[in-house]
């Protein structure tokens, strides 16, 4: 049976680590050991988790990101498998067990689907999955951290997440993974994510700013053409357009147009947003209206 680490970075933290821990705990395939990195709180998250959960591993660092406290919880782990999940969501209880019945031994990478407000259901039989490529990765970022388990040995060959891209570092991780292993996702919701005020993904301006230098570490791929990579341009700052325009944040909302809008992006701007955006748009207004039928 394949041994499975747990990495959870934190910070402040303490009224939502409790649940994520015990997610984990309460698997019915059981994991061989939780790693709490707390990234420098100034609660008391290290000592909550510390005295509720003294099997629990928590390592303290000093405040630098998620990225950075993953990669120091990657340090000190020895499972076959990693699993990543934020201080602020839950698992679904089966996640792991479903996750590794879709994994055989080519596949290096398993995800999810994920869910906000509604509760968890149990997942059908047989298992719904599909395969991601890095096309798919390259179009949009596929799933939530939360949702991944990944093959130790992928994640110490690509050298674990990139913290010149924190806000974008994830997606980055999953191209390059995308790149050396197959990479599978359970559609069915197996992660309850949620949305804290505070969260570090919440900064969308920063999240915007750092798929830009993220992009740019793709943009020889041979995967795609010039053209096509330069439609996919357009397409990420349509989306994030909309967000800020969503978002009520008009001056970045005019700089994310501005840049779509780019002499060299410009005569794609169009088929960019009938390619991509109107698709994306319906399938969220979807999404939301079965999120609001399940709760």
């Amino acid at each position: 049976m394949a041994s499975i680490s747990v990495v959870i970075p934190a910070y402040n933290a303490q009224n939502t680590i409790g649940d994520a821990v015990r997610s984990a705990l309460e698997q019915t395939l059981s994991v061989s050991e939780i790693v709490v990195v707390d990234d420098g709180s100034t609660d008391m998250t290290a000592s909550f988790v510390a005295h509720r959960f003294p099997q629990v591993t928590v390592l303290r660092v000093p405040n630098g990101g998620p990225s950075r406290a993953r990669n120091y919880g990657l340090q000190h782990v020895k499972g076959d498998w990693v699993a990543f999940l934020d201080a602020d969501d839950r698992w679904h209880p089966d996640k792991l067990r479903v996750q590794l019945a879709v994994a055989d031994e080519t596949v290096g990478v398993v995800a999810s689907d994920w869910i906000r407000h509604a509760e968890f259901t149990p997942v059908p039989e047989p298992i719904p999955s599909v395969e991601l490529r890095y096309r798919d990765f390259l179009i949009m970022n596929q799933f939530q951290t939360s949702t991944v388990i990944m093959r130790r040995s992928v994640i110490e060959q690509l050298g674990g997440f990139d913290t010149a891209v924190d806000g974008a570092e994830d997606w980055d991780f999953w191209l390059r993974a995308a790149q050396v292993t197959r990479i599978r996702k359970v559609v069915w919701p197996l992660v309850q994510y949620r949305d804290v005020p505070t969260g570090y993904s919440k900064d969308v301006w920063r999240v915007y700013e750092t798929m830009a230098v993220m992009l740019n570490k793709h943009r020889n791929t041979p995967a795609l053409s010039p053209d096509a990579f330069k439609k996919l341009e357009a397409w990420h700052h349509l989306r994030f357009w909309v967000a800020f325009i969503l978002a009520r944040d008009s001056g970045h909302a005019r700089v994310a147009w501005q840049n779509a809008w780019q002499r060299e992006l410009r005569r794609y701007v169009l088929s960019a947003a009938v390619e991509y955006l109107m698709p994306f748009l319906w399938q969220r207004m979807r999404r939301r209206i079965s999120e609001r039928q399940r709760r």
